[in-house]
C-alpha cells in the first residue's frame, strides 16, 4: 500500500513539474533586424480565468519602442494549469 502512495505522489510531482514551451515565427519584413525587442503577453489559468490582456503586435511594438518591425515571433508556455501566450516583436 505504501508503494502505491509513493508511486502516486511521484506521478503527481512529475505531472506538476511538466512544462511545454513553443516559439513560432509569424511574419518577417524586408526591414533590417534591429536591436530592440518588445513583448506583449497574457496568462490564463485553467484555460478559463484571465487572458484578457492585449497581447498583439501593436502592443508589443509600443512596449519595445519599435517603429520599424523586422520580424514577429509568437510564443506559448504551458505549466500544468497555467498558460502564457504572447508575441515578441523585433526591429528598430
Amino acid at each position: 500500500m505504501k508503494k502505491i502512495f509513493k508511486l502516486a505522489a511521484g506521478c503527481l510531482v512529475a505531472l506538476a513539474a511538466t512544462a511545454c514551451s513553443t516559439t513560432t515565427p509569424v511574419t518577417a519584413t524586408s526591414n533590417p533586424v534591429g536591436n530592440k525587442c518588445g513583448i506583449a503577453q497574457t496568462t490564463r489559468i485553467l484555460g478559463i480565468f484571465g487572458g484578457n490582456a492585449d497581447c498583439g503586435i501593436n502592443k508589443a511594438a509600443k512596449d519595445g519602442g519599435i517603429t520599424r518591425i523586422s520580424h514577429v515571433d509568437a510564443f506559448e508556455k504551458n505549466y500544468y494549469f497555467i498558460q502564457t501566450i504572447g508575441v515578441r516583436v523585433y526591429g528598430e
